[in-house]
Parts: structure tokens; C-alpha cells; sequence
């Protein structure tokens, strides 16, 4: 049995000394992610000459389901959370709704890889999720010094963005609109109904394929590439959620999109496979002396 206990013991070494490395590997591999800039036009701002964009303080992404019981309560309370300072745009990444939207979808599983409904994401990096974490969000909004920066001479046409940044990175734009619930008698605001991604580099970028879709505004938004590290901004358990389902259609999870961490966890579990026949030879011989030595005692 001593031998035995050795063996697990140099076993869980070995996978302590591999595991802190595979991890720092990712980590290298990896950069860390932010929302940088977010500017927001409306489509009466956009239908004048001198349409300055707004620069909410506060940017909230809201990630629900028609489907999700709790969203529809949340759906009720979140005016009632913000401020005038704050601009939320909404999210159905659910294949379920009748108003899912691919893109979405992958915000929801790859850059931020959430799993529960209804979640709140705060200036790109803080996290709330279920109703009862989200009724802390004006707390969180008041506590926050993020300051949205990077991006300067937006305009925006029925065919083009034109912006200038410094910056390296992503530049998204958003179409939005006012969204009918399907089952309950009121409607989404600011609803993600269409996007298109760009180098910020190129400082334009062809939308004709978003303005023709029947909306009520855009929102522009600079990101640094690379993975999204959330921190939660609740001391309360998360409650009133829903689990989102995993569809296998490529688009909600493969390995490579997982939390980082799910490597060093396979990587044990692969090094504890091979110790296994390793380990039953060892168990046998060790068998086969005790009886031997009891065979010795007995004559």
C-alpha cells in the first residue's frame, strides 16, 4: 500500500509541474481583450447633416431569450437600473428565438463564453447574470470609472463608415432596432439586428447591407482583440437563469472556445490514463508478494 501511495504522489507532482505551464502557455498564447470605444447614433441623428454620435459613459449588453422566463422579469426592470448616461443594446443568441441573430450568438459563446440567460456584460468586461445579480446593476454603473476612448471623425452614410483610430483592433458596427417580443405584449429597444466587423486599420468600411435593414439606429464600436477576462460585479448568488442551450452546429462551443484552464484539466486526465495500466501491473505484482509471503509463513 506505501507503494501504492507513492505512486499517486509522484503522479499528482508531475501533473502539478505540467499543468502551471500548460496554463502559462495559454495565457502567452492569449491576449487579453477590451471594448475600447463605443459611440451611438440614432437613425433621426444620421438623417442630419451635423449628426454629432453620443459617448454613453456606461455600455451594457444584455443577453436574453423570449423563451426565458426570467428575461421577460428582467425585461421589466432594466429601465428602472440605468441611468441616462448608460446605453444598452440587447442580444437574442438563443437558435430558439424567432429573432436570433448568428452574431450574437458568438458574442454570447466565443468572446465572452457565457452559458446562463438573462446576463449582463458592463463596459465590455464586468459580469451580472441571472435577476438576481442584475438588480445590483445600478450600484455597479455608479462605482464604475471606465472611460470610453480611441475612435474620432466617425461618420456614418447609407453606404459607408469612415472613422480614424490609432488603435489596433476590431471595429464593429451595429444595427439595432425595436423588436416585438413573441409571446409577451411589449417590445425590445435597441435590438441587435445586424452587424458587420472591420480592421480598424482600414478607417472605412462598406454598410450598405446594414442600413438597408429596417432599424432605428447604429452603434460603432472599437475592440482589442483577444480573450475576454469577466470579472463578476456581485457579492449575491446568481439566481432567476436560464440555461442556454448547446446546439452542435459549429457555432456555440468546440474545444478550442472554452475557458481557458479545460486544457490543464484534459491534460490530467490523460496523464492519470496512462499511469492506469502502470498502476494495475504494479497493484498485481504487488498482489502476487503478498501471497508468496504468506505461502512462506504458512510452511
Amino acid at each position: 500500500m506505501q507503494r501504492c501511495a507513492l505512486v499517486f504522489v509522484l503522479m499528482f507532482v508531475c501533473s502539478g509541474l505540467i499543468l502551471p505551464s500548460v496554463q502559462a502557455q495559454e495565457e502567452t498564447m492569449e491576449s487579453e481583450g477590451a471594448t475600447l470605444d463605443v459611440l451611438t447614433f440614432s437613425d433621426d441623428c444620421l438623417e442630419q447633416s451635423d449628426c454629432v454620435p453620443a459617448r454613453p459613459q456606461h455600455f451594457v449588453e444584455y443577453f436574453a431569450a423570449d423563451w426565458c422566463e426570467p428575461c421577460t422579469v428582467l425585461d421589466q426592470d432594466l429601465e428602472e437600473l440605468i441611468d441616462d448616461e448608460t446605453f444598452v443594446m440587447r442580444h437574442h443568441p438563443s437558435p430558439q428565438d424567432l429573432t436570433y441573430n448568428s452574431i450574437s450568438n458568438q458574442r454570447f459563446n466565443v468572446l465572452y463564453r457565457l452559458l446562463f440567460l438573462p446576463t449582463l456584460i458592463h463596459n465590455g468586461e464586468g459580469l451580472l447574470t441571472g435577476t438576481s445579480q442584475a438588480q445590483e446593476l445600478s450600484e455597479v454603473l455608479s462605482n464604475s470609472t471606465s472611460v470610453f476612448s480611441g475612435l474620432s471623425d466617425v461618420e456614418l452614410s447609407n453606404e459607408s463608415v469612415t472613422w480614424n483610430s490609432s488603435v489596433e483592433g476590431t471595429l464593429t458596427v451595429w444595427r439595432i432596432g425595436t423588436v416585438p417580443h413573441e409571446t409577451e405584449n411589449y417590445s425590445h429597444p435597441n435590438m441587435v439586428i445586424g452587424a458587420l466587423h472591420f480592421n480598424a486599420s482600414d478607417h472605412q468600411g462598406n454598410i450598405t447591407e446594414l442600413m438597408t435593414m429596417n432599424g432605428t439606429g447604429v452603434v460603432v464600436m472599437l475592440e482589442r482583440d483577444g480573450v475576454r477576462n469577466l470579472t463578476v460585479r456581485s457579492t449575491s448568488p446568481a439566481l432567476g437563469l436560464d440555461l442556454i442551450e448547446n446546439e452542435d452546429d459549429g457555432i456555440l462551443s468546440s474545444f478550442n472556445e472554452q475557458p481557458r484552464g479545460h486544457l490543464a484539466i484534459v491534460t490530467t486526465i490523460f496523464l492519470v490514463a496512462l499511469m492506469l495500466p502502470a498502476l494495475k501491473m504494479w497493484n498485481d505484482a504487488l498482489g502476487r508478494e503478498t501471497v508468496h509471503e504468506s505461502s512462506d509463513e504458512e510452511s
